[in-house]
């Protein structure tokens, strides 16, 4: 019985040393607005968003709701890191950039990201539907793709769109991808803003 145990436990630290090292990857997001959003803006324009409240709601499929670091060459087949991850979902990671981007500078007044809309708030329904890379060929793509709603206070939609971004990466590196991915999280958050402004300017 002890060669048994002494030869097992020999096998399982054995095992644990072979293994690669969990590391874990972040997106970097610029906090501050661009200035592309806000040069055009009016004082008139500034003064009405800064009384309007936003809450942000974000829908993402299970494996985008967790910290899975997702990769593809094929549309049929979606492969998950198994010893590399996220540092929160990719769904947090989304609301996380839209609420510190509508939160920075002289924009609008309160921003939550909630499942239940509080009375008199502007509602912005995101469906997250891709964070991850594609193998095509020879080349590796960091995707990012979703839909977006406007809402008014009375439930009434404003506007809709679709934002897709596509980045060609370095290498197939996690690191490369996490990198990728940060430039297309940014240009997705200056487009829903700049959307964002322009229905609310109306």
């Amino acid at each position: 019985m002890k060669k048994f145990l002494i030869v097992a436990m020999a096998v399982f630290l054995l095992s644990a040393c072979t293994m690669p090292e969990t590391k874990i990857y972040s997106i970097y997001v610029a906090t501050s607005p661009a200035p592309s959003v806000m040069k055009e803006e009016t004082s008139a324009t500034m003064e009405k968003i800064s009384n309007i409240s936003l809450d942000v709601l974000v829908n993402a499929p299970r494996y985008l709701s967790q910290p899975y670091i997702a990769y593809r060459n094929s549309p049929y087949q979606l492969e998950i890191s198994k010893y590399s991850k996220w540092d929160s979902s990719p769904k947090d990671m989304i609301i996380r950039a839209l609420k510190e981007a509508f939160s920075s500078g002289d924009s609008f007044k309160e921003v939550r990201a909630s499942t239940i809309v509080p009375e008199g708030f502007y509602s912005l329904e995101i469906d997250l539907k891709r964070f991850e890379r594609y193998d095509e060929g020879n080349n590796a793509l960091g995707e990012l793709t979703l839909d977006a709603k406007l809402l008014s206070p009375e439930n009434e939609e404003i506007s809709r769109f679709a934002i897709s971004k596509r980045v060609k990466l370095q290498d197939r590196s996690f690191l490369g991808l996490a990198k990728g991915l940060s430039q297309a999280v940014n240009e997705a958050v200056r487009e829903i803003k700049e959307a964002l402004l322009s229905n609310i300017r109306k």
